[in-house]
């Protein structure tokens, strides 16, 4: 297992992320089946109670020889992990769109490549600008009343009771706070952050979540846990570890399994587990 991590480090063969299609999106760098097929080992298997029976897509963006890819095999790779390979993503050009359609390969891009590609097809208009100088009346400047909207922030969402396996509870645009335990399987996903005054048991939470695939969320959310501290998966504006990345965490190994009041926050692109007490005197000073 050491082998394959080491392995899958140094290969850095892609990531995992929504699209604008509600399907999974890997970015694979180049058309390796054993790379792909360790990449999923890592990444799905350990979530498959989410992931099982998932469309998804390959992004090829940053492949250049798109004849030279199999892809027969790489769907029987994705399905061996219970996922569905749909198609390809990631093409901006009419002559790699005809490469894979020669081929019968189904192309299905995000918003984000098909806007590049409907840039590219777009006709060229080449124009000539001229410096006329002409006499110009300047006028006395005066004050123009604008509207101006003052937009409201939205209340934090607060949840009362415990929420239970597989239900999703959603506060976009604000944080959310649970007076309660959260449920194997359940999400909660917030714009802001989350306060769980309870346990979190093989739940998954998303604070700073991300509006769309052109914002980066909010980096200064914080997960705070007063009860048990066991996720299944925990993200802030888009950086998250499962729980068997949490195995490793040695912070949360040194709490003799208890796990109890945590708070989780973020530095960089790495998440960082706190003991509640020791985060507020390092915040105030």
């Amino acid at each position: 297992m050491t082998d394959n991590v080491e392995k899958l480090n140094q290969a850095r063969i892609g990531d995992l992320s929504r699209n604008a299609y509600s399907m999974y999106n890997i970015e694979i760098s180049d058309g390796d089946l054993d790379k792909l097929d360790l990449f999923l080992q890592q990444r799905v298997d350990p979530n498959l109670q989410a992931l099982k029976g998932q469309a998804v897509t390959l992004d090829v963006s940053k492949i250049s020889h798109l004849e030279a890819l199999n892809f027969e095999k790489l769907k029987e790779i994705c399905f061996r992990h219970s996922l569905f390979l749909v198609g390809l993503s990631g093409i901006t050009t009419e002559d790699r769109a005809l490469i894979l359609q020669k081929r019968h390969i189904p192309v299905v891009n995000t918003n984000r490549f098909a806007k590049a590609r409907e840039e590219n097809l777009a006709p060229k208009i080449i124009t000539q600008t001229l410096e006329l100088k002409v006499p110009v009346e300047v006028k006395v400047p005066h004050e123009v009343e604008v509207e101006v909207p003052v937009k409201i922030p939205e209340p934090m969402k607060i949840i009362t009771r415990t929420v239970r396996s597989g239900e999703l509870i959603a506060a976009p645009n604000t944080s959310v706070l649970i007076l309660g335990s959260v449920g194997m399987g359940a999400r909660i996903v917030a714009s802001h952050n989350i306060f769980i005054f309870g346990d979190l048991k093989s739940g998954e939470v998303y604070a700073g979540n991300p509006k769309d695939q052109d914002d980066q969320g909010y980096t200064e959310a914080i997960i705070y846990v007063t009860g048990t501290f066991d996720p299944a998966l925990v993200a802030i504006a888009g950086n998250y570890q499962t729980a068997e990345d949490l195995e490793h965490e040695s912070f949360l190994n040194a709490q003799n399994s208890k796990r109890n009041d945590v708070i989780v926050s973020l530095a960089g692109n790495t998440l960082v587990y706190t003991e509640a007490c020791k985060f507020v005197v390092k915040n105030k000073s």
